[in-house]
């Protein structure tokens, strides 16, 4: 490297090499690419519907059951002895077009009544069933 002395200070006629400094920027570019995580934001997995099956969807009604205080039941709102159960789960069934019920029972009543609805439904084919609870 030449330098020439320029009223008491020296000056350098060769440019710096950036060369080295740009290697090493590029060899910190790929390291950071490659050890960087990317996160996949995970969902739920919804199936949805097709056209016919929306169609069917909406025909569908809940199928209620309401256990009493006191042991009495009803479905749809009509109350049900326990030897009519079977037969009025199966034909709440084929009017609503629904294989699932939801029971809601009161807090006091007893919990053979709860078992018997859920033996009778299981009985008629019931695929599905919800308990209803308050918040």
């Amino acid at each position: 490297m030449a330098r020439q002395r320029v009223k008491g200070s020296f000056l350098s006629t060769e440019a710096v090499d950036l060369t080295p400094l740009v290697d090493c920027v590029f060899l910190l570019l790929i390291f950071f690419m490659v050890t960087t995580v990317f996160i996949h934001a995970r969902g739920l997995d919804v199936d949805l519907p097709r056209a016919s099956q929306a169609q069917e969807q909406q025909e569908k009604k809940d199928i209620n059951i309401v256990i009493e205080r006191d042991g009495r039941i009803e479905i749809g709102g009509e109350e049900v002895l326990s030897g009519q159960l079977r037969a009025t789960i199966e034909r709440a069934m084929v009017e609503n077009r629904n294989d699932n019920v939801i029971i809601q029972g009161d807090r006091e009543a007893a919990q053979s009544r709860v078992v018997e609805v859920v033996d009778a439904a299981k009985g008629v084919g019931v695929k599905g069933i919800a308990f209803a609870t308050l918040q």
